[in-house]
């Protein structure tokens, strides 16, 4: 297998969209109906029994239920504020972190990828990684839960992307 290089340099809106593509995969269904089911029974729990130690009895059963609505508006609403928040936050942490701004290039080999910058050079085995994730704009190459690479699609061809594929699939690193 030969090695394949890209060199790109991430844009504003680039990182944008990496944070975008990593809340929702972060924000899946799973995670979502598990935390609005825990988040619900907590809240539900702890009105119940607030009411109960402060007026001695057990409120009535329309409290409840409103109690149960304000928690899944408060679990679904959590990840469209987080959406809607994060192109400011993308473009403020794109004009403060200046080693966004450098060159990348990036060489992807069978066994690691090496990304070199004018200011820094990493060797990364893909057996270290977590996993990765991609859209028709990025692929996000994940070292922890919340640490990633990132490579724009727009700088791959196919048989570049295809190279990718198979040498993350070779190396068992899992695609979310």
């Amino acid at each position: 297998m030969s090695d394949t290089e890209v060199v790109f340099q991430i844009t504003a809106d680039d990182l944008v969209h990496a944070y975008r593509l990593h809340l929702w995969r972060r924000y899946n269904p799973k995670y979502l109906l598990k935390s609005f089911a825990i988040g619900t029974i907590a809240y539900v729990v702890l009105l119940v029994g607030g009411v109960r130690v402060a007026s001695g009895h057990f409120p009535e059963w329309r409290y409840v239920w409103m109690a149960a609505g304000i928690a899944a508006v408060v679990a679904i609403g959590v990840p469209i504020l987080n959406h809607l928040i994060l192109p400011r936050a993308g473009r403020k942490i794109y004009d403060q972190q200046k080693t966004l701004h450098q060159v990348y290039t990036v060489i992807f080999q069978s066994d690691r990828f090496i990304v070199e910058t004018p200011t820094s050079r990493d060797e990364i085995q893909y057996a270290d990684l977590v996993h990765w994730s991609e859209d028709r704009q990025m692929i996000l190459l994940y070292q922890s839960s919340v640490m990633f690479r990132v490579v724009p699609t727009r700088v791959l061809n196919d048989g570049q992307v295809a190279f990718l594929h198979q040498v993350l699939l070779q190396n068992g690193v899992r695609k979310v």
